[in-house]
């Protein structure tokens, strides 16, 4: 497990890429600005840096060589984003930290840059590299030793750019609507029983309103208020079915998906993401889907019944169903 540090001023972003790394299996620090990232840094010794380039109150390029300026931190790899293009950051980057202010060093080019918004997967691969040590030949990005010029090193960098809108490639969101649809009774097949499903949020209304919901169609259901208690729920009642807040005290929404999905017999029931934060769908990369509060209760539903259907029709074809 590596210690991954994420500065970006965006608190969204911030989330998503904290969920990212530690449902990947690594800690995951987050920081606001430059100087609280360097800070950090300096602190925690992290073993890869994600650094926005753009941000109030201390940007990403400063804090980039202040890095490369320390020799505690000047071999950490840095993975530098922003909405940008690769040309203007290489240039930014030229700019800005042609040296480093203590002694006229050049500045390396960073690991890599990457476009926003990312791919999760690429992004994924990346620090995979980075933090395997696989640098030359497989990104063909020089960085420690080299002296070659910063804008040309950072042009040559690993880029991704997609254009795509983070939030813009989910169709699973929606408003709030005024009524559930009429009740469905799903039932397990060859169990004649109710599907259960676990609600977890911290928002006691929330819960209440869904549990509400799904009850009137036909489901048993329970719930928990954090991820630690979730955890607890799911060995004792054995759930059909999870929906996951993310923003929760004591224990997050991708920390206990990350703890289910070690059990053998929890990583196959399926999750639904529902959070008011920007970027959800990219939180939980498995997530059979993502709604935004205030989701549309009907939209839920149909994403519920589809779901169990489906695992319902794959638990017929298994040898043995589960108990």
């Amino acid at each position: 497990m590596a210690l991954v540090l994420v500065v970006d001023d965006d608190l969204s972003f911030r989330f998503f890429l904290k969920a990212l790394f530690e449902t990947d299996g690594h800690e995951a620090v987050a920081a606001r600005n430059g100087a609280e990232g360097l800070e950090a840094a300096r602190r925690r010794r992290p073993d890869l840096v994600v650094l926005d380039v753009m941000m109030p109150g201390g940007g990403g390029l400063p804090m980039y060589r202040a890095m490369q300026a320390d020799p505690a931190l000047r071999a950490v790899p840095v993975i530098m984003l922003s909405g940008v293009g690769g040309a203007t950051f290489a240039h930014g980057l030229s700019m800005c930290g042609a040296a480093d202010g203590n002694g006229g060093k050049d500045v390396d080019a960073p690991f890599a840059y990457v476009e926003k918004p990312p791919r999760p997967d690429r992004l994924l691969e990346l620090a995979h590299l980075a933090l395997d040590g696989a640098l030359d030949g497989a990104l063909d990005a020089p960085r420690n030793g080299s002296k070659n010029g910063t804008a040309g090193q950072a042009g040559r960098a690993a880029q991704d750019s997609t254009g795509a809108d983070p939030d813009g490639i989910s169709q699973r969101t929606g408003q709030a609507a005024a009524a559930p649809r009429a009740a469905t009774h799903d039932v397990k097949e060859n169990e004649r029983m109710p599907y259960k499903i676990l609600v977890v949020d911290d928002d006691p209304y929330i819960v209440k309103y869904m549990v509400d919901i799904l009850s009137d169609n036909g489901y048993a259901t329970c719930s928990a208020s954090d991820g630690s208690e979730a955890l607890e729920v799911l060995q004792r009642e054995r759930p059909d079915l999870v929906t996951l807040d993310l923003e929760m005290p004591n224990e997050w929404g991708p920390r206990f998906y990350r703890k289910m999905t070690k059990e053998e017999a929890f990583r196959d029931i399926p999750v639904i993401v529902i959070s008011g934060l920007s970027g959800i769908h990219l939180a939980i990369r498995n997530a059979v889907a993502s709604l935004k509060k205030p989701f549309d209760p009907n939209r839920l539903l149909e994403i519920i019944r589809d779901t169990l259907e489906k695992r319902g029709e794959l638990a017929a074809e298994a040898p043995e169903v589960r108990q």
